[in-house]
């Protein structure tokens, strides 16, 4: 029997009239338009750098947490989806599984969007998570306040839904069940876009809920899962997207994070919200690598970067610094907007004097060598903050990293063998078990070119220096380009 699932949170969570609900979107968005901007750059050859695969976003009354929801819309609205898949938690009833509706289609004030039974029928076919299960679906709210974005953003475009009430689910079913969607037989992937509906932390002090939600973001930017419900209400979901996006190796980039206490409520207790976006990065096809004639520059505008911090005591001018440097430079303009990981290295007579960087690419590589040189000078909790009078003493060198890859260990063998297959000079090691993670830059390798003082050293710098090294211990490896101010000019390594 067909029905339509009517609005249940219509006049408590959003506006019921229709004409203010698409007013009130609309101003959200505008709000929003001022606060991103959506990057669509292209490689000289007319390829798009990165596509926006799947949104965060939080699921709260929009008086609280609309204005960040809009943050994300405001990127989605550039695309034309065939299908939106929404995954987001069952606040009401409980499932274990993910729960499907066999409603026709979803209502709100602005009308009715249509459910795609076809892709939720395929998805029971191949998914042993998936089923449908009404209860979950007739009064929860995490689903449906991201339909009246969706009416707004994608007004004049016919679209379906997939809606998920993700229960107790393990990231890799959840992992899977997207997967399946986006796979779909004779369908394009680009064809489908994932929106995860998921607050953060919820009730705690405005302090105690911003140390969590940094907590829980930092994890996500990595994309570390599993998720625990106390950092996100839609942990299971979100743990499943951050699973799909490590698989497919899309990019996390935090758009806006806020909480009730910074919109419309109190600080005693608060509830987080967040918007991330996911991106499918297209490498330039044009050179391997960063020709030196650009990396050699790298080192140079991080330099200015600090000399503008010093005159900026909020230290909040750095991506202005970075468009003046490259403006007379299209090349490197599109270098510097594609996804990178870096690592900033600063030194002083010759000894370290601040190094912070990224493991994985998570944001343009301008974005990322700018915190990573603010970091280095000011955050290296090893040093005290860099000083002015330091500026001309200091040298400085940036590192750009290639993706880590797993180094995997044959069946059956030992530890010297399976360490001697590391090159020193030209592997960047992460060290990883459980929590403890550290990594050295294929530059240490000089300071210590034994493999085993190397691995040695690395444990003691992931707090396992106690602890013997073992299948349990993972390994990845990465290479790096590294450019540096000397006398002798820069250099690569």
């Amino acid at each position: 029997m067909s029905f339509v699932r009517e609005p249940a949170v219509a006049g408590s969570f959003y506006p019921q009239d229709p004409c203010e609900l698409r007013q009130t979107v609309d101003d959200l968005l505008k709000k929003a338009a001022s606060l991103i901007t959506n990057d669509v750059s292209q490689d000289s050859q007319g390829k798009p750098l990165r596509q926006l695969m799947a949104v965060q976003v939080p699921h709260a009354g929009y008086i609280y947490s609309g204005l960040i929801a809009a943050v994300g819309y405001q990127l989605v609205r550039t695309l034309r989806p065939r299908r939106v898949v929404i995954a987001g938690p069952t606040h009401r009833v409980g499932f274990r599984g993910i729960a499907l509706s066999e409603a026709t289609a979803f209502a709100t004030p602005l009308g009715e969007v249509p459910v795609d039974q076809g892709a939720q029928q395929y998805l029971v076919e191949h998914s042993s998570a998936a089923e449908f299960f009404e209860p979950s679906h007739v009064e929860e709210h995490a689903l449906e306040v991201q339909l009246p974005f969706l009416q707004t953003v994608f007004r004049d475009l016919d679209f379906s839904i997939v809606p998920l009430a993700v229960g107790d689910c393990t990231p890799e079913e959840v992992c899977e069940s997207l997967q399946t969607l986006v796979s779909i037989p004779g369908e394009n992937p680009d064809d489908t876009l994932i929106v995860v509906s998921s607050d953060l932390s919820h009730y705690l002090s405005y302090d105690e809920a911003r140390k969590l939600d940094t907590t829980t973001l930092s994890q996500v930017m990595s994309l570390e899962y599993p998720l625990d419900p106390r950092q996100a209400c839609g942990a299971y979901a979100w743990s499943g997207l951050i699973r799909l996006a490590r698989r497919l190796q899309w990019h996390p980039q935090l758009l806006m994070n806020a909480s009730s206490g910074d919109t419309a409520g109190g600080k005693s207790r608060v509830v987080g919200y967040s918007s991330v976006a996911f991106w499918k990065y297209n490498p330039p096809e044009d050179e391997f690598g960063i020709p030196d004639r650009y990396g050699s520059l790298l080192p140079q505008m991080a330099r200015e970067i600090l000399i503008d911090a010093f005159r900026d005591s909020n230290r909040i001018g750095s991506m202005n610094t970075i468009s003046k440097f490259s403006e007379s430079d299209r090349a490197l303009q599109l270098l510097l907007r594609s996804v990178g990981a870096s690592f900033v290295t600063l030194t002083k007579h010759g000894q370290l004097r601040g190094c912070i960087g990224s493991l994985a690419p998570h944001r343009m590589l301008s974005e990322d060598i700018a915190a990573n040189t603010l970091a280095a000078a000011f955050e290296d909790p090893r040093f005290p903050p860099l000083q002015a009078s330091e500026l001309d003493q200091i040298k400085i060198e940036v590192s750009v990293l290639t993706e880590p890859q797993a180094f995997e260990r044959f069946e059956g063998e030992s530890n010297d063998s399976y360490l001697s297959r590391l090159r020193p000079s030209i592997d960047g090691v992460i060290l990883r078990r459980g929590f403890h993670r550290a990594t050295f830059l294929p530059q240490v390798w000089s300071e210590l070119p034994d493999v085993h003082d190397f691995i040695s050293q690395l444990m003691y710098k992931a707090g396992l220096g106690a602890e013997e090294f073992g299948p349990e211990i993972k390994l990845e490896t990465y290479q790096v380009q590294a450019w540096g101010e000397s006398p002798e000019g820069p250099s690569t390594k």
